[in-house]
This record gives structure tokens, sequence and C-alpha cells, in this order.
């Protein structure tokens, strides 16, 4: 009897064993990461919260096609371009941000109070399902960059008679499996230096999107996007001052677009 509870006892810890093992090797095959997962209620919308998260893409290319919680009648991609979802290039670490594409979601239960965690169900293409938690932040006010046709909810900047007016050109060449992306800027400087710092006329970062969603800040004319997946994607770039509104020249925005297209392997 004492032999066979002994028995029982290690084909019990055994498949235990082969669980975790499974979950360890599942956690090593799958090449996203998501971090850095806030939320915030955003102010002058009832039970309306913005969530906002980093990805790290350590593999091949990726679409986010959608997003649930099981305490939000509904969860949308906002500011996404394609209705197919986000591209995640291959290698890369984009972010959804309020001056991005974000998780907009609508008819949250409960007392949205600073601290509460918010469960999330992101859904990719070939990653599948990932499963995070939001902190809740104060509320966020939304910004004007909507009303000039800029990603997100963040804020603008116009510039003012007598200032630097910068100007914006883009080209994107393949690059590999990837593409080149070249910003050619006049009237304003890249400056890495002055990031979060006091805003100066004509200076600042570009902000790098494609299909809506922030790939990352630019400091220079050069940047490279990784592989892509198939399908048509809007390469886009912005403008930015030293503390992150995007800069309005005339009541347009700074930006510039390209379109390229993947083909089906």
């Amino acid at each position: 009897m004492k032999a066979g509870k002994q028995i029982a006892t290690l084909a019990a810890l055994a498949v235990l064993g082969a669980i975790a093992l499974g979950f360890f090797w599942h956690a090593r095959q799958n090449p996203l990461l998501i971090g850095e997962v806030k939320a915030a209620p955003l102010q002058g919308r009832d039970a309306t919260i913005g969530v906002f998260l980093n990805i790290s893409n350590s593999g091949g290319p990726d679409r986010l096609v959608g997003a649930r919680s099981i305490v939000a009648q509904r969860a949308r991609l906002a500011s996404a371009v394609a209705d197919a979802g986000l591209p995640i290039p291959a290698d890369s670490t984009p972010s959804l941000a309020p001056d991005g594409a974000y998780i907009l979601m609508d008819g949250v239960g409960g007392t949205l109070d600073e601290g509460r965690m918010i469960p999330i169900t992101l859904r990719f293409e070939r990653a599948g399902e990932l499963r995070t938690q939001a902190r809740l932040q104060t509320p966020r006010a939304t910004g004007e960059a909507a009303r000039f046709g800029l990603f997100g909810i963040g804020d603008i900047c116009i510039v003012e008679e007598g200032e630097p007016a910068p100007k914006i050109a883009l080209a994107v060449e393949p690059d590999g499996d990837g593409w080149r992306v070249r910003i050619d800027a006049e009237d304003f400087t890249f400056s890495s230096e002055m990031l979060d710092g006091p805003h100066v006329p004509g200076m600042g970062h570009a902000h790098l999107y494609v299909g809506g969603l922030k790939l990352q800040r630019v400091f220079e004319p050069e940047v490279r996007i990784g592989a892509l997946p198939p399908g048509r994607h809007e390469v886009r770039v912005t403008l930015n001052t030293n503390d992150h509104r995007a800069y309005v020249v005339d009541d347009l925005p700074v930006i510039a677009t390209e379109v390229i297209d993947v083909p089906a392997p």
C-alpha cells in the first residue's frame, strides 16, 4: 500500500512537472512580451477608459487584431488605420500610447478608482491570446490631436508667427526583409538631449507610426522598420516638441505619410 502511494505521488509530480514544462516552453516560444500596462478613465466620458502598454516582439511580424475584458461591454483598437488591426513589425518595441493607437473600453462596470486592476485579453494573429492586467491611474484629459487628424488623444503645439515652421517629407524604401525610412525635415532640429525638457520652437523629435501603431521616437533623419505582415500599411511620421506635442503649422499637423504593400508569402 505504501509503495502504491509513493508511485501515485511520483506520477502526480510527473504530471505537474510536464504541465509546468509546457507553460515554460510556451512562454519561451512566444516572442511577444507585454509590459507597462496602464489604464486611465477619460475625462468627460462615463465608464470609459483608455489602455496603454508596451509590446516587445523578438520574433517575426504579427498583428494585434482585438482586445476584450470581462469588466467592459466593448473594447476596440482606437486610431487603427485598417480594420485588420495593428501591424507588429519583426524585432520591434511598439506601444499603445495616448499619442497613437490604444485600446478604448466602454461600459466599464464598477467604480474607476485609482489602483484598480483591469483584466485584459489581447488577441494576436500569430501569437494568439495573451492575458494581462492594467492598473487604473488618475483620469486623463483628451487633447486636440483628433481634431487635427492625428492619432490618439495627445495634445498639439501651434506654431506662432515668427517661430520656425517645421516641414517634413518622407521616403520609404525596401531594406532586406524590412523598410528604410528617410525623413527630410526643414526648419527643425532633432534633439535627444532635450527629450522631456521645455519646449524650444523648431526643436524636438519625430514619432514613427505604422497603421496607427506608435513604433518609436526618432532622433535622426533615418530609421528602419522590420518585416511587416502581409497587407497595405500606412507609414506616418510626425514632428513633435520636446514635451511630445505634435507640431501644427497654419492649422495643419506637420506629418508625412507613405503607403507600402506587403504581398502574402
